[in-house]
């Protein structure tokens, strides 16, 4: 077990960027990837990258040559499928996010990656106010400028995102600002995971199920806390997260996939300083474990971790770390399962084919410091 940067810093001492912002990527057309309200429906869609996947939506330059980045420790390009994972970074440049995002660049041009994912809390202090937030551009079209992240990212909602406009961020509006944005409360991925030389009959696929965690969430609903949150579209509580726990147990239950990676915001198993999140510990987690889930992967802490508990077979990945950091890491027990934890900004990278999986720990100077291998 590797533990990382666990001493506590104070918000001045993390590291504020001296430099402005790059200039953004122009507002683009309209995106394609935004399916009608459906319930279950299954969408067809080519990604940024021209690969068809398949898509289920539930109703409910880094070619700078001055640095040069560490990559000895990454293999060079041999995966079907490459992609990046970012979480809780929307800080308009700020605490790190830029430096972040130039090192994800760096990753991203040497893997060659598909897609983008980020587990939420898109933009910070609660989430975006309107269209006309500056917070988008500033956050998120501003600063991850490299060619390689010009590529779809697909996001998830996080609790800071409910403080504001929910459904602006799961709406058309943003991609028709910048085409790259999708973002949605519960949807599916499926990709091939057989290479260019049989893609047309490949039976290898992963398949990633990206669920709404912040519902589930007790304390966001107390009458008495200060905090007023977006819940718009939610309906009645109780049948909305009912809805959503039966929804995915029944789509992991039919999944043939090789590899099943759940995707969320808030953590299940994690040492940082948020913890574990009881109600998803109690609702999701037995469904993850009764389907035979291989990943979890989620932000909400912000840090880097992975757990693995010898009562689970589920891996646990956090990836919260896009920006503000250094909040503490506790060691943990035996029993707690951690394998390695950072406390401090950076993002992870996950590489795979039909029997390897592979997720490498980056941090935002350039180091990888850790790297996560499974086999089928």
């Amino acid at each position: 077990m590797a533990i990382l940067g666990t001493k506590p810093v104070s918000d001045e001492e993390v590291g504020l960027l001296a430099s402005e912002h790059s200039e953004g990527v122009e507002d683009q057309g309209t995106s394609t990837l935004r399916p009608a309200t459906l319930v279950a429906a299954v969408v067809t869609i080519f990604l940024m990258s021209g690969c068809l996947i398949s898509l289920y939506t539930y109703n409910q330059s880094d070619h700078d040559s001055s640095e040069e980045y560490s990559l000895e420790s990454l293999s060079k390009p041999k995966y079907p499928l490459n992609f990046l994972v970012v979480g809780d970074w929307g800080r308009e440049g700020a605490y790190n996010q830029t430096l972040v995002a130039k090192q994800m660049g760096k990753v991203g041009r040497h893997l060659g990656i598909k897609f983008v994912i980020s587990v939420g809390d898109n933009f910070y202090q609660a989430g975006l106010k309107g269209p006309q937030d500056p917070k988008f551009k500033n956050s998120f079209s501003k600063v991850y400028t490299a060619e390689s992240l010009q590529t779809q990212w697909l996001a998830v909602l996080g609790n800071h995102d409910y403080l504001g406009d929910a459904l602006l961020q799961i709406g058309d509006g943003l991609t028709r600002k910048d085409k790259r944005w999708f973002c949605d409360r519960f949807y599916q991925l499926k990709y091939p995971l057989c290479g260019s030389h049989n893609l047309g009959h490949c039976e290898k696929f992963v398949e990633l199920f990206f669920i709404d965690t912040t519902p589930f969430v007790d304390k966001y609903w107390d009458a008495e806390q200060a905090r007023t949150f977006d819940w718009r579209g939610i309906g009645p509580r109780q049948e909305y997260l009912d809805s959503q726990l039966k929804n995915l147990s029944l789509a992991l239950e039919s999944s043939t996939a090789t590899w099943k990676i759940v995707v969320g915001h808030h953590t299940i198993r994690s040492l940082g300083r948020h913890g574990e999140t009881p109600e998803l510990v109690k609702s999701v987690l037995p469904i993850l474990e009764s389907h035979n889930v291989d990943v979890y992967i989620n932000g909400h802490d912000h840090c880097l971790e992975h757990i693995k508990r010898e009562d689970s077979a589920v891996h646990f990945v956090t990836s919260g770390a896009g920006s503000k950091s250094f909040q503490g890491l506790r060691e943990g027990t035996t029993e707690e399962g951690l394998q390695f934890g950072y406390d401090g900004q950076g993002f992870i990278s996950v590489s795979m084919a039909a029997q390897a999986l592979r997720i490498d720990f980056h941090d935002a100077l350039g180091n990888n410091l850790y790297e996560l291998n499974l086999k089928k």
